[in-house]
């Protein structure tokens, strides 16, 4: 399988996920020692505790590590792996409940489908088998949909209701989260995990997932084109509304190789073609390559804004080339580097040639919506990178993400303590980059 999925020589080589050749490991370890060690005696000042108080610390810190990191020509794959391990572990112990529900500050406190999913992943590429099991024990059981619709997929919102009850709080579904999630099962699958006793199946399970996709999260326009919904929620007929980031080709991929369903097929022979079409822009508008949040799509399969519905590259739209690169690095696909290179890529590379950095939000048209940076951003434009081996751009992306990253004590995030979100994207750009993220 190894041979099939990374072709010797091909652009789906494991070796693009790592990083590029640089001074020796302990050098930069050394480095990196240094620096923590001269942080904890500042502290241990007097004069540091006005200056250099918490955030101030922590910002430091992460600057003083982007130089070094820009200095030795990257960081050791030791010390990243560090960083990985750490922050995952972390994160596990303040977002994961003891029976495996993902608490999300940003939502009061609630749970969504795409919260588990993520923590499936993460869980499964950072080898966690244990947490991957207690994850998927708490939504089999609280959040799958069998018992109350009879289908698998799973309900978008768990929270405290009016009556103080913990409970579904919105029972439709978000076909990102069933895809990730989907995904995470049948990768456990082919590890060998096995579920806690008295649960179905990792493989059973996300079969009977992909076939309920399949049947309730699909739109196929009078053309024969097939696109994914953003749920069950999809309109009876065109036009309809499309959230572009949750396409998944090599998740497609995936699921028509396990399963050998035609719909898997279907949905990766239109998926390239629209997405070709979003990239040169929405609406009669032209673009610079970059995607919308939603937007709707007619019976010719045009695509116009959608009212009342973000149509900027947003926080949706930036996990979208994440998403699209892993079909170039895992299978070769030409598709995918073709679809990066003709015009997302080269605006990115322009907008950091030129400004030294990258906004977190930007207009369809290329116009920032946003004066500041994000690492949500940074991981699409990192697996970009990857998937046009261009090592050198994809080191400087890794080394931007890891100055988002902060130690505090127990703590080890990205950005800031209680963003899930960056948490998330920042540990899976960094984690495709260090050869983990695999299928």
């Amino acid at each position: 399988m190894t041979e099939k999925l990374f072709p010797r020589g091909g652009a789906g080589s494991p070796q693009l996920s790592h990083f590029p050749p640089g001074p020796r490991p302990s050098k930069n370890l050394l480095f990196h020692a240094a620096i923590r060690a001269i942080l904890q005696a500042m502290r241990g000042r007097a004069w540091s505790k006005r200056y250099l108080r918490g955030p101030a610390v922590a910002g430091l810190a992460g600057a003083v590590c982007s130089l070094l990191l820009a200095a030795c020509g990257g960081a050791s794959l030791q010390e990243l792996d560090r960083v990985l391990r750490r922050s995952w572990q972390s994160y596990t112990r303040h977002y994961l409940s003891p029976e495996g529900r993902v608490v999300v500050p940003e939502r009061g406190g609630d749970t969504i489908s795409e919260a588990q999913a993520y923590a499936l992943l993460r869980a499964v590429w950072a080898g966690d088998a244990d947490t991957f099991g207690r994850v998927y024990a708490w939504t089999y059981a609280h959040l799958s949909r069998r018992q109350s619709h009879g289908d698998h997929l799973l309900a978008w919102r768990w929270g405290k209701g009016e009556d103080g009850a913990e409970k579904i709080l919105d029972a439709n579904t978000a076909s990102d989260g069933n895809l990730d999630y989907a995904l995470a099962l049948l990768l456990a699958a082919r590890r060998g995990w096995r579920p806690p006793p008295g649960l179905p199946g990792y493989a059973a399970e996300g079969a009977r997932m992909q076939r309920d996709m399949l049947a309730k999260e699909v739109v196929t326009l009078p053309s024969g084109e097939t696109l994914l919904a953003p749920g069950n929620w999809l309109e009876a007929a065109p036009p309809h509304l499309l959230n572009p980031s949750y396409f998944f080709p090599s998740a497609y991929r995936l699921f028509q190789r396990s399963s050998g369903e035609a719909g898997w097929g279907k949905l990766l022979a239109s998926v390239y073609p629209a997405l070709t079409r979003l990239s040169q822009g929405v609406g009669g508008a032209p673009g610079v390559g970059l995607f919308p949040d939603w937007v709707l799509v007619d019976a010719q399969g045009r695509f116009d804004p959608a009212p009342e519905w973000e149509g900027d590259y947003g926080w949706e739209a930036v996990r979208l080339p994440w998403r699209v690169a892993l079909d170039r690095i895992w299978f070769g696909e030409k598709r995918a580097a073709t679809l990066l290179q003709e015009r997302f890529y080269p605006f990115m590379k322009q907008e950091w040639q030129t400004r030294g950095k990258i906004l977190a939000l930007y207009r369809l048209d290329g116009q920032p919506l946003a004066d500041y940076e994000s690492p949500v951003l940074y991981a699409g434009v990192l697996a970009a990178a990857l998937a046009l081996e261009d090592k050198d751009f994809a080191r400087q992306m890794a080394e931007k993400i890891l100055s988002f990253y902060h130690e505090s004590g127990e703590r080890a995030y990205f950005a800031a303590p209680d963003n899930y979100y960056a948490d998330n994207w920042a540990w899976l750009g960094l984690a495709l980059y260090h050869g983990w993220v695999r299928p």
